[in-house]
Parts: structure tokens; sequence; C-alpha cells
């Protein structure tokens, strides 16, 4: 049980939680269970997004604001009042990093300054600053699952951004009296992902080609790299004790969040396959090959283990389902309405 539905009864109450980047993927996820465990406990949940937030939970506000908009941002922040902010939101692929570092820059650095500026009418409240798994970079290259005490060594640009992140709030927030907590997910995969990363892009293809749209051939890019991956809702399970227990977390803490458990590209594709309803040959696309390729990257989630006692419950076999049934059910409601 989720931390946040603890609280009912002789708990604290009257929270007001704020997600950024609500309208992407994980704040689809994180928006519905926190408005279900702070039901009853006294709690308002807030999501702020670009564009509109699709199937937004029964109790939940939200406001189109983009982060480079400073002033709508500090009107939003000042009219809230938050005790909590989830920060979500930014730029999260890595290949689109490297195409359009620019872009990346602007919005995850420039954008967290702006909120920072905006929070500053809020003391006492905490940032849950969403950084991730990627800010390891070359640290990887010891070739086990690493915890939190390694000094980050990113090697791409949005990790770059992340760590810049984590270190520029650490100089801010002290200073405005706002509790920091850096999160570090690893690599999380569920329904409403985006083609942009690796496994959505699997079930995509595979929906695709079981549909008879285009022919029997799924093109991938290196295969033989180990991940950590876990499913959005576990991702999102641990976002939601964390905040719960906002109250007890130190100032500046880390935590990993991540399966510890690595997989190949290659058995996640043939898992995938086995679940696939036509057969279909695979393919290697060189733009799809990255030049800048960690052998082996994974988290050690112990600390959040004994901070919450949160552990990984969705199983691999649910994971992967639940994003091919996706998949298949995305590509069935284009159809249907083109």
């Amino acid at each position: 049980m989720s931390a946040l539905s603890l609280h009912g009864s002789g708990g604290p109450v009257g929270r007001r939680i704020l997600v950024t980047g609500a309208a992407g993927f994980v704040g689809g996820h994180v928006l519905p269970l926190l408005a279900t465990m702070s039901a009853g406990a006294g709690d308002c949940v807030a999501g702020i997004g670009r564009g509109r937030a699709p199937h937004l939970p029964e109790g939940v506000s939200y406001a189109a604001i983009d982060l480079l908009d400073e002033a709508a941002l500090r009107g939003f922040v000042a009219r809230f009042r938050p005790t909590a902010i989830l920060h979500l939101a930014g730029l999260a692929s890595v290949a689109d990093s490297a195409s359009g570092p620019g872009q990346t820059w602007r919005v995850n650095v420039n954008g967290l300054m702006n909120l920072v500026a905006a929070v500053e009418a809020v003391p006492g409240c905490t940032f849950f600053f969403v950084s991730s798994g990627e800010v390891y970079g070359s640290a990887f290259l010891a070739g086990h699952a690493l915890s939190e005490a390694v000094e980050p060594l990113p090697r791409n640009t949005y990790a770059r951004s992340k760590w810049v992140g984590e270190q520029l709030l650490r100089d801010l927030l002290p200073r405005i009296g706002v509790k920091l907590v850096v999160l570090r997910p690893f690599n999380h995969i569920g329904p409403g992902q985006d083609e942009r990363f690796v496994v959505a892009s699997f079930a995509g293809q595979i929906a695709r080609i079981e549909a008879g749209l285009v022919p029997p051939c799924l093109e991938v890019g290196n295969l033989s790299s180990y991940r950590d991956f876990l499913d959005v809702a576990d991702v999102a399970n641990a976002y939601a004790d964390l905040i719960g227990r906002a109250d007890s977390l130190a100032d500046g803490s880390v935590f990993n969040i991540s399966s510890g458990q690595p997989r190949t590209i290659a058995s996640v594709l043939e898992d995938l396959r086995a679940r696939a309803r036509v057969p279909f040959e695979i393919r290697i696309a060189p733009e799809r090959v990255r030049p800048t390729e960690i052998p082996l990257a994974a988290g050690d989630a112990g600390r959040l283990h004994a901070a919450t006692g949160w552990q990984p419950r969705v199983s691999w076999d649910a994971a992967l389902t639940r994003v091919l049934d996706d998949a298949r059910a995305r590509l069935s409601d284009a159809r249907k309405s083109g």
C-alpha cells in the first residue's frame, strides 16, 4: 500500500500536489494514482502540461501551461500553492536530444529555471525532481547495477541536461526554503508510451505487421545491450510512495527507481515475438543503432526499498502484454478514426 493512502485518518491532510508534464506518458499513469490515493484525505492534485490532458481523473485539476511561459507558470504556482511538486516535464528522448540539443537544453534547463522562480512563492514545499538513470553514463562501464553512491558521468545531451538540473536545484532550492528529492528512474515501459522508445517501437511495428499494413519485417538497432526495465505502474507507485513520505525524507535525497535485473534488448524482442500473432523477420537498421552505446545499464534500488518498502510488482509477462495490447488497440482506434 502506498504511503499516500495511509494518511486518511489521524495523519497530515490538506496536501497540494502539483505534477508537471501531466499530459505525458508517465503523467497519464501518475495522476490517476495520486487522485485515488488522495481521495478522502483532504488532498488536492493538479497537473500542468503542454496541450490537453487526455482522460483526466475525477477530482484532478489541469492547466495547459508551457514551462517556458514564465508568467503563466508563476501565476499558476502562486494560486495553487503546492506542498509537493513532482517534476516530470521535459524532453525525455535520448535520440531526439542528439538531433536537437538546443531544444533539449531550453526545455530541460530553462524550463526548470522558470519553475524554480515560480516555486519561490511556496517555501516549505518538497520538490521531487525526476532525473534519469541515464545520468550515470560512463559509470555503467563498471558492468554491474549502480547505487546512488556512484558519481554520474553522463554521456549524452539528455543525460547532461538532467545532471545539470540536479546540480542547479542543489544550488537554488536551499536559498528559498524548498526541500529537494532527486528521483532517477531507469527504463520504463507501458501503455501510452510513444515509439521513440525501444519496447514501444517493437510493439508498434508488430501491431502494424499483424494488421497487414507493412511487410513482415521488424527494424531494430543494437540488440546486444542490457537494460533495466520496469512497468510504468511500478514507477508511478514509487513516486506516490515517496510523495506520501515527503516530510520524513532528508533534503537532497537521491533514489534510483529500477529493477536491478538487466535484460538484453534481443531477449525483449524475442519475448514480444513469442506474443506476436504472425511471424516476421528482423532487420538491423543502421539509423537505429546508437554510436555511444553502453553495454549494460542497471540500477540498485535498495535505498528506495529501505525508505518505503517499494519493489516492482508488475511481472515481466504482464508488462509486455500490456504494451503489445496497447499498441494493437491504438492502431485499431487510429484506423477507425481515419
